[in-house]
């Protein structure tokens, strides 16, 4: 059975992801969204921290949404699973029931402790032609260094928005 991971994510040309923990991604583009909605559809689970989530304010429809966190309670209506411990306990619960295919979709915390677990398979990112304002980058405190293999790329739209798909091909330790 293949098993896959994936990392969706918008970013800036520079890798930022958030302008502040309670950025609606607006100036993601429309096509970028369609993208994302397609992409973890067609997985069918989606992966994402308390503020994230909070963020959203809603379930996304058509997807089992899973909240990392060691909160019980949401300013909005409640995920499917709430799940709290390590990156590998959380996917071995998300493979005993059938998932095979997670998207993990933010935020920085979460994309970082994935990306370390090194059980990663594949990142989704659309770059977005613009400059933001400092916030937050796609990882931090990355100690490790990781081979990517390009899978696709392409424009999205004619504003110059790119869309890359990177499999994860080893994981070097220290740099």
């Amino acid at each position: 059975m293949d098993t896959k991971i994936r990392l969706l994510a918008v970013t800036d040309i520079r890798g930022t992801i958030a302008i502040a923990e309670d950025d609606r991604i607006e100036w993601g583009s429309p096509e970028d969204k369609r993208l994302f909605k397609e992409i973890t559809t067609e997985s069918g689970v989606v992966v994402m921290g308390r503020k994230t989530y909070e963020t959203i304010g809603r379930k996304l429809p058509g997807r089992y949404n899973v909240v990392l966190s060691s909160k019980g309670h949401f300013s909005c209506e409640a995920p499917d699973l709430v799940l709290s411990g390590s990156i590998n306990d959380v996917v071995k619960i998300l493979f005993e029931r059938g998932f095979t295919d997670i998207c993990v979709i933010g935020g920085q915390s979460i994309f970082s402790q994935f990306l370390k677990s090194g059980m990663v398979t594949d990142l989704h990112l659309t770059v977005e032609p613009m400059v933001l304002p400092d916030g937050l980058n796609l990882f931090s405190n990355i100690d490790k260094q990781f081979s990517l293999h390009l899978e696709k790329a392409h424009i999205l739209n004619s504003k110059g928005s790119i869309y890359i798909h990177y499999r994860i091909e080893k994981v070097e330790s220290k740099i």
